[in-house]
């Protein structure tokens, strides 16, 4: 009766340390180089379509594929490194929500917004 009691407890704290660890603050995942290059182009490829303007009334502009090169040299990127980290993304929602909160900082600090 003795063994059933203390494996019954350990039980009972095993289940009791695993909740509370999902309790926990959650990090978003750190940001490596690439990461930030690419949050840097999808920035400005907001800002330059006129997606992240905020205004109701802004024109869309299209951006063609020289516009979308000029972007992607200036942030040391190319097509294909992009299109790796596209797929990275859609595999790791976490890392996309940090890329998100990276362009989101981008887009206030070269707008002004925010302040």
């Amino acid at each position: 009766m003795k063994f059933c009691n203390t494996f019954r407890n350990f039980v009972l704290c095993f289940v009791f340390v695993c909740a509370l660890s999902g309790c926990g603050e959650k990090r978003l995942s750190p940001l490596d180089r690439d990461d930030v290059h690419f949050a840097g182009f999808y920035s400005d490829y907001l800002l330059e379509s006129g997606v992240a303007v905020g205004n109701a009334g802004a024109r869309l502009s299209r951006l063609d594929s020289a516009d979308i090169n000029e972007l992607l040299a200036r942030h040391a990127l190319n097509r294909e490194s992009m299109n790796r980290k596209i797929a990275v993304y859609r595999k790791n929602p976490e890392l996309w929500r940090s890329i998100l909160v990276q362009v989101r900082a981008n887009i206030f600090k070269k707008t002004g917004a925010g302040q």
